[in-house]
């Protein structure tokens, strides 16, 4: 079967476990060694006048810092479905207000490390497993269960590459997960890489749905027709191979912070092709599947966009943190990855629209 083009859809495939520690300090000094140009970058609010002018006609990418407005108004999610604790070694959490929710099922992404003899699953997730099976609460018992039941389909991993999974789980996988890495000692055991990826926003139960309601400038600046709209919640690292998306859209930060890179259409297609080449491959760039989120491919496509390799002097980046909104055009080419530390909570919505 041949999946649409991806953007931040089911391809959340997390680089390779040596570049995290130096993940955000890595990001900064690539920024200042490359001298990458800065995408633009706007005060919110910003009137559907000036958006669909400076922006959605001309087809240019736009930041808009603080975009979800004073106390995150325009999106209510940022202060009903998280809370930041001041203590230094706690993580975020979801709120009792979300969690509520537990029950309902969305789809999963798990990327693992590559099967070795010591360990099948991984360090953290055999913790993590462990855990769950010994805390003596129900719910616990039966989350490690089903994560074992799917686990079991989980091929092994070719040529020392991470291996990934895909699969359906209630909310409340995240919220122990969480629970797990706030209970930690350990840095090395934290669970890490575990994302609720391309939820749509209509699955959701209605008042979740109310609290990430359509901005008016997605419903006014073009022909008012969106067509699809998602939520990403995860474990950082989290990470999205270079791709374009065959919608504009409007990408907003919920939680942490991401790292966008892009490049326009020509120019990206260019570094794709380049990319493909060098693995002696072919095809379409327009249809993407499973190929991006594992294996060789998409480690040669990080190392082009984020490693050391000479990068084009037309990348753009921008860092959108807690509140802030990035316009994506159709056709540019982007890689988004999570800027903070390992195992902590990460969460953005989207909406793909014309």
């Amino acid at each position: 079967m041949e999946l649409p083009l991806f953007s931040e859809q089911r391809m959340n495939c997390a680089w390779f476990r040596n570049g995290l520690s130096a993940q955000t300090s890595l990001s900064r000094n690539l920024v200042k060694n490359r001298q990458l140009s800065t995408i633009r970058k706007v005060q919110g609010p910003v009137s559907i006048k000036v958006f669909r002018f400076d922006a959605f006609e001309p087809g240019n990418p736009l930041a808009i810092r603080d975009f979800a407005g004073e106390e995150g108004q325009l999106l209510p999610a940022l202060t009903k479905w998280f809370t930041n604790t001041a203590q230094p070694k706690q993580r975020a959490c979801l709120t009792p207000y979300f969690e509520q929710h537990s029950h309902i099922n969305l789809p999963y992404e798990l990327i693992l490390p590559p099967d070795n003899e010591t360990s099948q699953f991984g360090e953290s997730v055999t913790h993590f497993l462990d855990w769950l099976s010994h805390t003596g609460d129900a719910i616990h018992n039966s989350l490690a269960e089903l994560l074992r039941d799917h686990l079991s389909y989980l091929p092994p991993s070719p040529a020392f590459h991470s291996r990934f999974l895909r699969f359906e789980a209630p909310a409340a996988l995240l919220s122990v997960g969480l629970e797990f890495n706030n209970s930690r000692n350990d840095s090395r055991c934290l669970l890490e890489q575990l994302y609720i990826a391309q939820a749509p926003l209509s699955a959701l139960p209605v008042d979740l749905q109310n609290d990430v309601p359509t901005p008016e400038l997605v419903k006014e600046a073009g022909k008012g027709d969106i067509y699809d709209s998602s939520i990403w919640i995860g474990l950082e690292p989290t990470y999205t191979p270079w791709h374009r998306d065959p919608n504009p859209n409007l990408f907003c930060q919920l939680q942490s912070s991401k790292v966008i890179r892009m490049l326009p259409p020509r120019h990206g297609e260019q570094l794709f092709l380049q990319t493909r080449a060098k693995l002696g491959q072919t095809g379409s760039s327009r249809i993407r599947g499973e190929e991006m989120m594992q294996g060789a491919e998409r480690q040669v496509l990080y190392d082009a966009v984020w490693g050391d390799s000479v990068i084009k002097e037309d990348m753009m980046e921008v860092t959108l943190t807690r509140g802030d909104a990035l316009y994506i055009p159709k056709g540019w080419w982007h890689s988004v990855r999570s800027e903070g530390g390992r195992g902590t909570l990460n969460a953005s919505v989207n909406w793909w629209f014309r």
